[in-house]
């Protein structure tokens, strides 16, 4: 998807000058030695060339070749979110413990799983391993299946994590769900799926509040976050979000958005979505409120993602004929 070399990951600015304003790398050269030094001091790494850096807000990606394989270089210059990385990092690495499919960072020669290397300022820096796999193909209902599954285990493991550490993650949801849709309702756009609309007016009015508290999730499960393998979850990626929020919210969101991927925002065929609901029911079965309410969010989510003009994704006759 991305040529090799120095690439924006989605915001349509030039990536030599956001190289230079956002980590203080003043080109690609530059970058691929600052990277080499960083890991061959950290993690006893020996780099053999960097592929591509691909850059997104205040991160980056450089998919590195060392002498024994390639590993995937993950950097932040954002400094008062260091010490929350430095949790999830640790975190990602229990999980994988734990038997989960993730791409936990590597030790660096000090046990940590991330260090801060100096530059011309402090960056942030994780090393990970390259995970052979695909992204989620949403027509492999078995995959997609199992991406549920794998949410579900990951929920497990997450209710007994204590999530202070994790600070306000950037996409919490903890507070009353009624009161979170009903406050944004009147931007939504009616005229353009009034079945919908209304049949998400009705469920705000009619549903039970929930019965199950918010808990600490993933914070992004979608489709660019999750690596396949033979029909299997070979690596659900990016914990850079995790959050807490009700776990029906995580996976009711994740539904609606299996099928995004970076440049590509189509909405998930509803087959996509059963299949990854009921694998995720069958590891966390959802209560009768959960259930209610994840239709309710489904909707919510999917009417929030139809553009103010043209819709050459769908978006609108998607979440029309989900009613």
């Amino acid at each position: 998807m991305f040529a090799p070399g120095l690439a924006m990951l989605w915001e349509p600015t030039d990536p030599t000058t956001a190289l230079v304003e956002r980590f203080g790398l003043a080109d690609l050269d530059s970058a691929t030695r600052w990277l080499s030094a960083a890991l061959l001091s950290g993690w006893g790494l020996r780099a053999a060339g960097v592929e591509r850096i691909l850059i997104s807000d205040v991160n980056a990606l450089a998919w590195v070749h060392t002498e024994d394989a390639t590993v995937v270089v993950k950097v932040s210059s954002f400094v008062p979110g260091f010490a929350r990385l430095d949790d999830i990092a640790a975190l990602v690495g229990d999980l994988e413990a734990d038997g989960l499919p993730v791409a936990a960072p590597l030790p660096a020669l000090d046990g940590r799983r991330r260090r801060v290397v100096e530059s011309d300022r402090p960056l942030s820096v994780a090393v990970h391993p390259m995970i052979d796999g695909d992204l989620l193909d949403v027509d492999d209902v078995t995959a997609v299946g199992a991406t549920g599954e794998v949410v579900g285990r990951l929920h497990v493991a997450l209710a007994a994590v204590d999530p202070a550490p994790f600070g306000h993650g950037p996409r919490e949801i903890t507070g009353d769900l009624r009161e979170h849709i009903a406050s944004g309702r009147e931007s939504l756009p009616e005229a353009r799926a009034p079945r919908a609309c209304a049949r998400l007016g009705d469920l705000l009015e009619t549903l039970p509040d929930l019965d199950v508290p918010p808990q600490l999730g993933h914070g992004d499960v979608r489709g660019a976050n999750v690596l396949v393998r033979d029909h299997q979850v070979a690596a659900l990626l990016d914990f850079d979000e995790v959050s807490v929020r009700h776990r029906t919210a995580e996976v009711s969101l994740g539904a609606v958005l299996l099928a995004t991927e970076f440049r590509r925002w189509p909405p998930a065929p509803l087959a996509a979505q059963r299949a990854f609901l009921d694998g995720y029911g069958g590891v966390v079965p959802l209560t009768d409120a959960e259930h209610g309410w994840s239709e309710a969010l489904r909707l919510w989510f999917g009417l929030t993602q139809i553009p103010a003009g043209d819709d050459p994704a769908g978006w609108a006759a998607a979440v029309e004929q989900s009613v």
